[in-house]
């Protein structure tokens, strides 16, 4: 019987594995190990200034990925196209419990409109604004990004669309999600934490106990949402690499007695300007009050300040008061007009923006502003008209987004300009008759190169250069742009400032960047579905084994009755067959 049969083979199997086998099933791995990924991501920006946090507190990751457009979002990674999320979009999100953020930038951080490039900007202001509690990481887009992407947008617009409870919950089990892992530790101050500032000299020939001295300035970090990719090439990348061609074109003439003028010029490369030029503020300290044997700012015509000048329009002569007639920095703004007429008479001519230092401001507008403070007269020439607009705090400020050629009209501007406060006699024109700056000095071989300034451009951002990266006595960054001055100034020194103990001005996080992993994986839903599928069979199996004696009866009652029906029926069968035989030996 084949019954006996089961039950041998029932005894001979071990239990245990009927029930260890769904388990088995459960703690597997459903999908792949081929669907884990990784990329480098590069974290928002985290620094104090003035006491007040910027950017994010966090930088641990570990939850499941959405679209943009998902309504559920609480603890879970929004992945959105930075170019597409709006501050109002984003506000929603962080309403409604958003746990990460994954923005996806432009390949190269190029190619972008107008519009897009406006809806960046806004939202990098957004996010440097204030304090967030929550990881926010940038990554440029990939194909396996954008697949990505496409994916959690597709299924949060299908769960929109979803057109009852049960549809929605039936795509949830279907469809498999994405979970973002980032394994960082809390981000922490980082150590020794420092700005320097490096200047050096092109001493004037005059015999006085105090020559006469014109200082030129750039700040040489930059700003963004992420410092990884802080490449500042406009800010202020292009004032750098212009105050070192003017280095390079003024060697030349103070190095020949007969053109040595009787001024000094004074190069100051200053580290901090991100941190309310915070290295000027030392180096000031150092030459003024703790120095007493510095005499470099002693006798000073003014500071000139240069600061974004890397793209097209008119130059902006800004000022915290308006120049006297006559006096030293309204002579250098005139010669800056009369040269631009002169040399670029389409040019928009300089103008002067005014702008009063309010005390009650804890940070500054612009870089002359430490200077005025001090009572040096200083102004800052820039293409921008207001110290608050976004493209001086980007990663959209890139190399691509510079034009040489632009680089050069700005340096030859400045270095006539300059060339005629050095050299007075340079204002009189023919006859004898002041007519302004003529501008010819730099012209021919004397002329500021497009490709020299490209050299420089190249190397201030080879370099990430937000404070975070550079805040180190080695930093690359910092020798080689000393080295770069030191080839054509004299008494190269650097000044290191550190933020106060007590009361610190700023302080910079660590933690930049970091490697996310991406693994797709079922949604909670499905494993919940899949552990109910499992009690109940364990349940039904219980079921069985503790009746299976009542079950192997009724099965035995019932086959027993298929027996004797199929052994009725044999016998009615063999009966007909026998009839039917009598007959044929009847006849």
């Amino acid at each position: 019987m084949w019954f006996r049969e089961l039950g041998e083979v029932i005894d001979v199997l071990p239990y245990y594995l009927l029930v260890c086998l769904p388990v088995f099933i459960a703690l597997s791995p459903i999908n792949p190990v081929e669907s884990a990924s990784e990329l480098d991501v590069h974290r928002l920006a985290q620094y104090e200034l003035s006491g007040v946090l910027h950017g994010s507190k966090q930088a641990s990751l570990t939850m499941d990925a959405r679209g943009p457009k998902a309504t559920q979002v609480l603890r879970k990674t929004v992945v959105a196209k930075m170019s597409d999320l709006s501050i109002g979009g984003f506000r929603d999100l962080m309403s409604n419990g958003m746990g990460g953020l994954l923005l996806l930038l432009p390949p190269g951080l190029t190619g972008v409109s107008a519009e897009e490039r406006d809806a960046i900007l806004q939202l990098e202001e957004e996010l440097l604004n204030g304090e967030l509690d929550i990881p926010v990481y940038f990554a440029e887009e990939t194909e396996e990004l954008l697949e990505l992407y496409d994916t959690l947008r597709n299924e949060g617009e299908a769960g929109d669309a979803a057109g009852s409870a049960a549809s929605a919950l039936l795509n949830s089990i279907s469809n498999s999600g994405y979970q973002l892992i980032v394994s960082a530790a809390t981000p922490q101050p980082v150590k020794d934490q420092i700005v320097v500032s490096a200047s050096g000299v092109l001493p004037g020939s005059s015999v006085d106990d105090q020559i006469p001295t014109i200082v030129v300035v750039a700040h040489y970090d930059a700003g963004g949402s992420a410092p990884s990719l802080a490449q500042g090439a406009d800010t202020n990348g292009s004032g750098v690499s212009i105050l070192l061609e003017l280095a390079r074109l003024f060697s030349s003439l103070y190095s020949g007695s007969r053109t040595q003028p009787a001024y000094s010029l004074v190069f100051l490369l200053s580290g901090g300007g991100k941190l309310n030029y915070a290295g000027t503020k030392r180096w000031l300290d150092e030459h003024l009050d703790l120095d007493a044997a510095s005499d470099v700012l002693s006798k000073v015509k003014y500071v000139l300040c240069l600061d974004s000048l890397g793209k097209d329009g008119g130059l902006k002569f800004h000022v915290s008061k308006p120049p006297k007639e006559g006096s030293d920095g309204a002579v250098f703004f005139e010669n800056l007009r009369s040269v631009s007429a002169a040399l670029y008479p389409d040019l928009p001519a300089p103008e002067i923006i005014h702008k009063k230092i309010n005390l009650a401001d804890e940070l500054f507008a612009w870089e002359h502003e430490r200077f005025s403070i001090r009572r040096l007269p200083a102004f800052t020439v820039s293409h921008l008209s207001n110290p608050k607009a976004l493209d001086r705090q980007t990663i959209l400020d890139t190399p691509a987004s510079i034009s040489t050629k632009v680089l050069e009209r700005n340096t030859r501007l400045l270095a006539e300009a300059l060339a005629c406060s050095l050299y007075p006699r340079m204002e009189a024109a023919a006859g004898g008759e002041a007519a302004g700056c003529s501008g010819q000095l730099f012209a021919g071989s004397w002329q500021p190169k497009e490709s020299s300034l490209a050299g420089w451009l190249n190397l201030v951002t080879s370099y990430p250069r937000h404070p975070t990266l550079i805040s180190d006595k080695n930093s690359e960054l910092t020798k080689s742009l000393t080295s770069a001055l030191a080839r054509y100034v004299q008494d190269v020194s650097t000044v290191t400032g550190h933020p106060d103990r007590r009361e610190p001005e700023f302080a910079l996080y660590d933690t930049p960047s970091a490697v996310m992993n991406i693994y797709r994986v079922k949604p909670a839903v499905f494993d919940l579905l899949l552990s109910i599928v499992i009690c109940s069979y364990l349940a039904v199996l219980y079921l069985i084994l503790q009746n299976s004696t009542t079950i192997l009866s009724v099965l035995s009652s019932i086959v027993r009755e298929r027996k004797v029906e199929e052994s009725n029926g044999h016998s009615k069968v063999n009966g007909k067959l026998n009839g039917h035989h009598s007959k044929l030996h009847a006849y």
